[in-house]
């Protein structure tokens, strides 16, 4: 992909100008370290983000909400069914009142299931399951949730057990704050703006060559915990929102942050986000699985709906991996021009670029991810709303060394298998910002003032990663990654070229 102008140059120079700043004292890497703690997987109680075994009695969480509640119940066993109850904690927040201690009690028995069948499945690797509907609790008290299995121990002949229980049960995440997300930014220093002067010596093919990022449907499910050992698998991005983010209000940023639906059956299912880079192109996660007729989904365009293109061509980069999401980037091309986008010959700028400067983004800088997933890690509700969040980046070489301490369930680290320099990891301390299933394959971007789109404020966004995976969504200590666009500029401009 060209950069509009002489924009590659100034990328060069920002660097430059942000490496001589004084370096940020908040070490975020160690942070995350930290916070991850005893629990590097930030799993949280048994059942409440990865699957648990179900077949040694109850299992019970406690969260103060407003919260998240939905039980799953699933396995090779045939025969048995589900009760989830739903009760008031002995110990509640100070002030609550016995009115909303009585509205809240009468809820949570209207919320509890009884005798649920755990029937065959449908989809997955399980022959047979459970899932409750997605619900809110919006009473400011403590909640107690306990499910019990009936109708055996779920476990085979042979005392092996079987059936397995995912209860997301946790608080609502606070909406994440905004950060300096300038291109270049070391923690908020500013960059010097992208002019028309800059612009006007863009070679012509500059102005078609832009990318796009997506995500798919992954059916993958992540190993449980076993006897308190990590035993996790990376999982792609797929169906799940950004979590602790804010709707995706920027008009130029709407234009290119798009809904990938992908066929299943007769219908066809929202599947991961992407970002278009060119008048026909979209960059995406390459495990997305992606393929010509896949359908592109605009924002709506007012007086006009939602604009939908159909995928002519889809390629995935030669050497992905899917094993370990090596090289997880692809790029689509539309039989049809994207609407709004800057026709052939047109001096108006595009309103993304992607990144070619290595350096970029910094250690510790603000970056902001974009995507249409759900509302939290396990849950099914809020998919299909456009969402941004803001977070840092984690070096490379620290990034390696959070995941080193994780294993699979081969046994081998997560870090395994994996090119830092071909990486971009970025989260919070405590969690709660992240990207999540379904924003796979959108985009990670900083923005760039500049002088050609008009106005005092106008900005231009970069695109510096592709959300890729991550161990659970969210969780305390764990940044999400994202595949590095400069590592792969040059061959989408050879896919958009082609």
């Amino acid at each position: 992909m060209v950069l509009l102008g002489t924009f590659a140059a100034a990328t060069c120079a920002v660097g430059a100008a942000v490496s001589a700043s004084t370096p940020a004292t908040f070490d975020l890497a160690a942070a995350l370290y930290r916070q991850a703690g005893s629990d590097p997987v930030g799993a949280g109680p048994p059942g409440s983000r990865d699957p648990t075994s179900f077949c040694s009695g109850p299992v019970s969480i406690t969260a103060t909400c407003p919260c998240y509640w939905k039980v799953s119940a699933f396995g090779d066993v045939p025969g048995l069914s589900l009760d989830a109850k739903l009760v008031l904690a002995k110990r509640q927040p100070a002030g609550t009142t016995k009115a909303v201690l009585k509205a809240a009690a009468s809820t949570l028995s209207r919320s509890s299931l009884s005798k649920e069948k755990i029937l065959p499945a449908r989809r997955g690797r399980a022959k047979f399951r459970f899932t409750s509907r997605s619900m809110v609790i919006l009473d400011a008290v403590t909640v107690v949730a306990t499910a019990v299995l009936r109708g055996g121990t779920g476990a085979d002949k042979s005392g092996s057990c079987k059936t397995s229980l995912l209860m997301p049960f946790r608080k609502f995440e606070a909406t994440c704050p905004k950060l300096d997300i300038t291109y270049g930014n070391l923690g908020g220093r500013p960059v010097r703006r992208l002019s028309r002067a800059a612009a006007s010596v863009a070679p012509p093919a500059a102005k078609e060559n832009f990318l796009n990022e997506e995500e798919v449907l992954d059916q993958r499910e992540p190993a449980a915990m076993r006897d308190g050992n990590a035993a996790v698998a990376p999982v792609s991005r797929s169906f799940d929102r950004i979590v602790g983010g804010t709707p995706l209000t920027n008009p130029d940023t709407r234009l290119w942050v798009v809904k990938l639906f992908k066929k299943s059956g007769s219908r066809f299912r929202l599947a991961c986000t992407g970002s278009v880079i060119g008048r026909r192109h979209v960059l995406t996660a390459a495990h997305c699985g992606m393929t010509a007729g896949t359908i592109v989904g605009f924002l709506p365009v007012p007086g006009k709906g939602q604009p939908l293109l159909t995928v002519v061509a889809a390629t995935v980069h030669p050497d992905y991996t899917n094993d370990t999401s090596e090289n997880d980037v692809a790029v689509l091309r539309m039989g049809s021009d994207a609407p709004g986008w800057p026709r052939v010959n047109s001096t108006e700028p595009p309103p993304v670029l992607i990144n070619r400067s290595p350096i970029v983004p910094w250690a510790g800088s603000g970056v902001r991810s974009a995507g249409y997933g759900v509302i939290t890690e396990g849950y099914g509700s809020g998919f299909g709303v456009a969402r941004s969040v803001d977070t840092r980046v984690v070096g490379p070489a620290k990034c390696e060394e959070i995941f080193r301490r994780i294993k699979t369930s081969s046994g081998r680290p997560v870090s395994d298998g994996h090119t830092p320099a071909h990486m971009i990891c970025s989260g919070v301390p405590k969690g709660d910002c992240d990207t999540c299933q379904g924003d796979s394959g959108g985009p990670l971007y900083q923005t760039a003032p500049n002088d050609i789109r008009g106005g005092a404020d106008s900005t231009i966004s970069i695109i510096v990663g592709v959300t890729s995976w991550g161990i659970g969504c969210a969780r305390p200590g764990l940044p999400g990654v994202y595949a590095r666009v400069s590592s792969y500029a040059d061959w989408i401009d050879s896919v958009v070229s082609a």
